[in-house]
């Protein structure tokens, strides 16, 4: 082994790219790269890190994060993402991620994160505890909460079906899809589409699938 750490950079943001890597130039065995296919072969976690901003895709299949864990089983992922996000970090846990950080980070704070991530395996934002925290909760309490209609539309939501074929398959108007959305989002304490499909998704083994 050549001493080198690697740091295997996969973003979609070429700013953040940069400010990444004037951060973390000044120490000289950090090597950056820019494709899992560059990794050299006698890497291992204590030498390696991808570092992303990918995220799994709402509403169909594809995970980034599983393909990376797929390639290399062994690798540790930082992904780098913003509070809006946090509604989608159960999700990318469970897709192999073991670090969390925000884009508004200072440089201090990230290094950190980069460092900890080297020595310790994992390294999570203390301002993004909390908001993790909050939607864990959220996804145990859907089946106490939700009716059984509620659960229904909402799977079908996730599932990609329009309002319309939602409305046909239940058996009630679109309006009433509507009506229904918003006493989910409500009792949920959710905003948007997004956040309900990505808490759908994350349940995919529970017994909301079920029902």
């Amino acid at each position: 082994m050549d001493g080198n750490k690697y740091i295997i950079l996969l973003l979609d943001d070429l700013s953040l790219e940069k400010k990444i890597k004037e951060v973390l130039s000044v120490r000289p065995e950090y090597m950056f790269l820019f494709s899992l296919d560059d990794v050299p072969l006698n890497c291992d976690s204590n030498t390696s890190l991808v570092v992303t901003t990918l995220l799994p895709s709402l509403g169909d299949n594809y995970n980034p994060l599983s393909e990376i864990r797929r390639k290399f089983t062994w690798i540790n992922i930082l992904v780098i993402t913003e509070p809006e996000n946090s509604f989608r970090i159960f999700e990318t846990f469970k897709a192999g991620a073991n670090g969390f950080c925000l884009k508004s980070e200072s440089a201090k704070e990230f290094a950190h994160h980069v460092d900890t991530m080297f020595k310790l395996g994992n390294s999570v934002s203390m301002s993004l505890l909390p908001l993790m925290v909050k939607n864990f909760q959220k996804k145990s309490i859907i089946e106490e909460v939700l009716t059984v209609k509620e659960i229904n539309i909402a799977k079908e939501l996730s599932a990609g079906l329009s309002y319309k074929l939602i409305a046909d398959k239940v058996g009630i108007s679109i309006d009433g899809v509507r009506f229904h959305l918003q006493k989910i989002y409500r009792k949920l304490e959710i905003n948007s589409k997004g956040e309900l499909i990505a808490l759908f998704l994350s349940n995919k083994d529970s017994n909301v699938e079920n029902n």
